[in-house]
């Protein structure tokens, strides 16, 4: 890769702190793209799909996560290495928001109208790639604009949304009912992004500091030489093995409730959903109270490894009593044990990953690649629990599973030696 003499300020390493205001719009983004990331998928889509197909609503629900997840393979990538290309006037990374909300704010509200399982299938895969395409331009905003010294702080609390969507998110369904109005609500916080974006500053990239983009070019960015960057390459690996393990321990956690605990049985006159909704807010709760101390704890420390360790552990933990004892008590504990796990992993984790990137001028796509480390499993969590689910073992062998998975992740993150 070859630039000219001076260095443009879009692809400077930052040194100057980002102040308050610019942190509190950068986590408001986040809600808008957590919320709707995470929520549809965890309460709408299975309803959805079970009142579409009650039969086959394992196989139905695993089919439309995979096509959701599918097309991140691609277009995480390539949104990415096209981001890090932009010249536009507007910046590199603020079209990429604002074309990824309007497309995600249009899919939603068509998923809520659909009554097909294709539809629900279909409307998943154009939702994911709107949020490819937002990614694009939000995921490489901290190593572009916030320097090393206060990144785990900014991402403890920008991970705030992420670890608080589900329960905000539940809250929010509550106002209203109906499939499509429910939809249409999560289609309206999009919204803050477009917020973020007219109020960032987002330098453009001069014309003749842009690297060639070809069909080679972008294929070799998914080969990442082990050699060169294998902090990097260790760093995705642990992130992957992570990402396995805690899909297994959450992704069907609704059917569990209802075809293990009975959840509807155990408390007359609550719905399943109620139960998922308690659960989920105890685990948010016990992320959110551990994710922004451990963020700003590992930027006073400068220590990353250890803290990312301590997280994954604990996360492995959590799966045991599932396990052992899959009662509603139990149930809970987990939840608890989880969240905390997760509130030191997600930010130190990220945290860790934006010291490790390869090259400035490919921050877009290398965040890409890093944060499709996290989607990619949910593409294999689905048949793979479809196969442990049918073993005698149940829902026991799948908790196993992904305690020894996110125990593995834990482990491999001591293999990137340039982060403390």
């Amino acid at each position: 890769m070859s630039l000219a003499p001076e260095r443009p300020e879009a692809l400077a390493e930052p040194t100057r702190k980002v102040g308050s205001g610019w942190v509190a719009l950068y986590v408001l983004a986040n809600v808008g793209m957590f919320i709707p990331l995470q929520v549809p998928t965890t309460f709408l889509m299975p309803e959805q799909i079970a009142q579409i197909d009650p039969a086959g609503k394992v196989g139905s629900y695993a089919w439309v996560s995979m096509m959701g997840a599918i097309s991140g393979i691609v277009l995480a990538p390539l949104a990415g290495a096209l981001s890090d290309r932009t010249t536009n006037r507007l910046g590199r990374r603020r079209p990429w928001m604002i074309t990824g909300s309007l497309v995600c704010m249009v899919a939603l509200v068509c998923i809520g109208i659909q009554t097909t399982v294709a539809g629900v299938a279909l409307g998943s895969l154009v939702l994911s790639a709107s949020f490819m395409i937002i990614g694009a331009g939000l995921s490489p905003v901290v190593p572009d604009q916030v320097p090393v010294a206060q990144r785990g702080v900014v991402l403890g609390w920008a991970m705030v949304p992420q670890a608080g969507s589900m329960i905000a998110g539940g809250l929010l369904l509550g106002l209203v009912t109906g499939f499509s109005a429910q939809y249409m609500l999560m289609a309206a916080l999009p919204l803050l992004i477009l917020l973020f974006a007219a109020t960032m500053k987002d330098p453009p990239l001069p014309r003749r500091h842009r690297d060639p983009f070809s069909l080679r070019t972008f294929l070799d960015g998914y080969r990442i030489n082990p050699r060169e960057h294998p902090d990097f390459v260790w760093a995705m690996s642990s992130r992957f093995i992570m990402g396995l393990g805690y899909g297994m321990g959450t992704l069907y956690l609704p059917y569990f409730l209802d075809d293990v605990l009975h959840y509807e049985q155990l408390f007359p006159g609550q719905s399943t959903e109620d139960g998922l909704l308690i659960v989920i807010g105890v685990n948010c709760l016990a992320t959110i109270s551990t994710v922004v101390l451990s963020g700003w704890l590992s930027d006073m420390l400068g220590k990353r490894r250890m803290l990312v360790f301590l997280g994954g552990v604990t996360m492995a933990v959590a799966a045991v009593p599932l396990a052992l004892s899959p009662t509603w008590a139990m149930t809970l504990v987990a939840a608890v044990i989880l969240g905390l796990g997760y509130g030191v992993y997600l930010a130190v984790d990220t945290a860790l990953v934006t010291e490790v990137l390869p090259a400035s001028a490919d921050r877009g796509k290398d965040m890409a690649l890093a944060n499709l480390m996290t989607s990619l499993p949910y593409v294999l969590v689905p048949p793979i629990a479809s196969v442990v689910l049918g073993s005698p073992g149940g829902y026991r062998s799948l908790f196993l599973c992904s305690a020894a998975m996110s125990a593995l992740g834990a482990v491999l993150v001591w293999r990137v030696k340039a982060v403390r």
